[in-house]
Formats: C-alpha cells, sequence, structure tokens
C-alpha cells in the first residue's frame, strides 16, 4: 500500500470528495475511474477549464505549428479533390488556439482552400463567450464519441490522447496485478483517509490481454498504463468520416519502447501541479493534470480494426522541418516582432553605458529571440519535437492515402506545390507572437 503525500493544505476539491464518496460506499475503483473523475468529472482538471495552465503545449509555443499543419491539411485537400466544404474537426480543442492559426495559415494558401475549409472544435464543456473561439464552429461533445458521419475532411488531435484514463498494471511474483485507488483504511469513518495504491486481481481479462497481444512481458516489479479506451478513440475517428485522414499527434512511443523493463521500470504516468512536475497522481485529484505516454502500437492496431490505413508515422520535430519549418525561419520576423520588446544593452565594467555598440553585438528585441526561440522548440530532441505524428486514411485509395506522406520525401506533387513552396505563402505577419503564447526565450514552463 502507497500513501499520497499531501500537496496543500487547502481543502478537498470538489471533484476529489466524489471520488471519496464513491470509493466509501463502493469499495477501491481502478485508476482509470480514478483518473476520469480526476480529469473530466464534476469539478475535474479540465471541467475546470484548466487547459494549458499548468504545462505547455505546441500551439503556445509559436503559431507556425498551426501554420505547418494547415500545409499538410492544404495536401490531404487536394488527394481528397478539393471538396467544398472542407471539415476539419478538432477533439479536445481547449481555448481553440490550433484552430485559429490553421484558418488563419490557411487563408493565405492557394486553390481556395481557405474559403472550403469548415473548423469544428469539440469540446466536452462548453466555453463561454469570448474565451477565444475559432472562427467557425464550436461544438461541446465528447471525443469518444463524435457527433459526426459521413465527413470529407480530417479528424485532427494534439495532445489529446495522453490525457485519456488509464489502468495501472504492476507484476508481483509471477502474477499481473492491477492498482486501485483505495482509501486508508484505519481511519473510523473510511472517507477521511488518505487515497491509496491497493493491488488487486485484474478488473478485465482485457489487460493481459492486450500485453499478450503485444508480445510483451512485464518484468518483477514493473509498472506500467494500459489505455484500454485507444480502441472506442479509433472507432470513433473512424466512424466520423466517410473519405479523409486522421491526424494524430501526441507523446508516446511504440509498445517495444514503451515497456522497456529497463528504460521505463515504472511505466510513463506523470502529474502536473501550478506549472510543476509532481509525480503524484493521488494528490490533490481535481486540480492537477495527470497524463501517461501514448502506446502507439495499440493505437494503429486500433485504427486498422476500425477501418483505417496507416499511412505515416514519425517524429513531430521530422515531420514539422520537411513541412517547411526552416523556410519558415528564413522568411524573417513579423514587423511586430522585429521592432517590439525590450532591448539589453551591456554596461562597461564601471556600470556605464557604453559610447557605441560595438560590431558584431546586434542586440535583438526579446520579442525577436521569442519568436527564434519558439520556433526551435517545435522540433527540438528531447521536447516537443519527440512527440508522435500519425496519420491514418480511409475511404480514399492506397495510393493517394500513400502520397498522403510522400510528398514531405521529394517535394513533389502532381499539382506542382510543395511543402517549402506553400509554407513560403504564409506572410511572417501571419506568425506573430501574442499575449496567448508562452515566451520559452525567458521562461521555459513544464
Amino acid at each position: 500500500m502507497v500513501t499520497a503525500p499531501t500537496a496543500t493544505d487547502l481543502p478537498p476539491s470538489q471533484a476529489e470528495r466524489a471520488i471519496r464518496r464513491r470509493i466509501a460506499r463502493h469499495g477501491p475503483i481502478t485508476f482509470a475511474e480514478y483518473m476520469d473523475r480526476a480529469l473530466y468529472g464534476p469539478g475535474g482538471y479540465y471541467a475546470r477549464g484548466n487547459v494549458g495552465t499548468d504545462y505547455y503545449t505546441s500551439p503556445q509555443v509559436h503559431p507556425a505549428f498551426g501554420a505547418l499543419l494547415a500545409v499538410q491539411l492544404f495536401r490531404f485537400w487536394h488527394l481528397l479533390d478539393r471538396p467544398d466544404p472542407f471539415h476539419v474537426i478538432e477533439p479536445g480543442a481547449g481555448d481553440g488556439l490550433l484552430g485559429r492559426d490553421i484558418c488563419n495559415a490557411a487563408s493565405h494558401l492557394p486553390d481556395g482552400f481557405g474559403a472550403s475549409l469548415r473548423y469544428v472544435a469539440l469540446e466536452r464543456h462548453a466555453r463561454g463567450p469570448g474565451s477565444g473561439s475559432i472562427p467557425h464552429c464550436d461544438v461541446t461533445g465528447d471525443a469518444l464519441r463524435l457527433p459526426f458521419r459521413d465527413v470529407t475532411g480530417c479528424v485532427i488531435s494534439n495532445e489529446l490522447l495522453d490525457a485519456l484514463p488509464v489502468h495501472r498494471v504492476r507484476m508481483e511474483r509471477g502474477r499481473l496485478r492491477e492498482l486501485y485507488v483505495g482509501i486508508q483504511s484505519d481511519v473510523a469513518d473510511g472517507y477521511e483517509g488518505q487515497l491509496v495504491e491497493i493491488a488487486g486481481d485484474p478488473s478485465t481479462p482485457m489487460l493481459e490481454n492486450r500485453l499478450s497481444d503485444l508480445g510483451v512481458d512485464l518484468s518483477e516489479g514493473q509498472t506500467a498504463e494500459i489505455c484500454l479506451l485507444l480502441d472506442d478513440w479509433a472507432a470513433s475517428a473512424a466512424s466520423a468520416l466517410d473519405a479523409g485522414f486522421v491526424l494524430t499527434i501526441d507523446y508516446g512511443r511504440s509498445a517495444e519502447d514503451l515497456y522497456d523493463p529497463v528504460e521505463r521500470p515504472h511505466g510513463t504516468l506523470v502529474t502536473y501541479l501550478s506549472h510543476r512536475q509532481t509525480d503524484t497522481p493521488l494528490a490533490e485529484p481535481g486540480r492537477q493534470d495527470i497524463t501517461a505516454q501514448v502506446d502507439f502500437t495499440s493505437l494503429r492496431r486500433a485504427g486498422e480494426r476500425a477501418g483505417l490505413t496507416t499511412v505515416g508515422y514519425m517524429p513531430q520535430g521530422r515531420f514539422l522541418t520537411r513541412l517547411g519549418l526552416q523556410t519558415m525561419r528564413r522568411s524573417g520576423l513579423p514587423r511586430e516582432s522585429a521592432n517590439a520588446g525590450w532591448i539589453t544593452i551591456p554596461m562597461n565594467p564601471e556600470g556605464a553605458l557604453p559610447d557605441a555598440l560595438a560590431e558584431p553585438f546586434l542586440p535583438q528585441p526579446d520579442d525577436a529571440r521569442d519568436w527564434l526561440t519558439g520556433l526551435t522548440h517545435l522540433a527540438r530532441p528531447g521536447g516537443l519535437g519527440d512527440f508522435r505524428v500519425l496519420v491514418q486514411a480511409k475511404g480514399i485509395t492506397a495510393d493517394r492515402a500513400e502520397a498522403a506522406m510522400l510528398w514531405l520525401e521529394d517535394g513533389a506533387t502532381s499539382d506542382e506545390h510543395t511543402p517549402a513552396g506553400l509554407a513560403a505563402m504564409i506572410p511572417a505577419e501571419a506568425l506573430t507572437l501574442g499575449p496567448e503564447r508562452f515566451r520559452l526565450g525567458r521562461t521555459a514552463m513544464l
């Protein structure tokens, strides 16, 4: 039994009170149920509008992320014979920042792409007026039950699947055990004690079946996470499409890497609270984010069972670079970034300002530095650049599905558009940093 440390002196959140009532009345719950209630239940982390408050995502780092995705969406649109409308559905859209960046960039791309684009931002909880909605459509709904059918377009998600509830398991004395969440048993009323981890028999044979299907043998004492909702996600995305693509961007690994007993003996579950990685999943439910890396092997197989064809899988850094990241860097800074912010001028040893700034010193405004730093962070190894990009297709011929990613290798297409050429069409002024972006040049929020 492992107890959770107390993170703050705050009273229990609404989500924690609901979790405690559930356990007190019915006994220990799976970690998947705990995570679902802590994140999405009444008073849960995401239900309280905390998206992006304790961590940063690629759209918050730089508008070039959305702009480069618009370049790839343009390619999908052409391969689907330029439908009008071309729907892009984003479950887990949060504040809609990615959608705004994509729509803004799309308006500068050729052939009427921007006019054909219909962007749909989907969230479990409705956002209030002035919350930053995108130009097209906000919808309230569940990502695992997308309320759409017969769509021609793309289902896109960014850092959505790593927040799907996971079961936690551990190998103990040669047996697979599941880790449940209970309340410390030495408290008389069974309600006020600490939340604790309790090992028991697996709640469903699907946990052992998943590991067996993957050919994974956990080592003695190894802890791991298993997301059984990947099939639901894949089925939901596939059923929404008549013809089109599913573009998934998230932090994760292949199953072989994810369940490596040497590299990840304790699994990949992490928690974030007040901009800090806390790694205390049973503390402060409802107030902190909980996430686990995505098993992309199982995700790919789930898509294939749902009728999707896998056409591409690569790191985010490579994906964005092939789409024209360096082209945007070479195109120059937006005027606002080039002329705004503070300039730091060095003093001499006596503390006086210099009479002149000697070459090669060229002071840069903070905004310009942040603009370039943010662009670098999108593809940086060891960070956002190591996120994975999975592209799947449905309802199109095999050669067209394959062509969706081949253009990143040779840059040639039958319509003469190349990734770099399209990226160059997006003006620097469409890529300015606003107050909604994290300035990683000064502070990197983890």
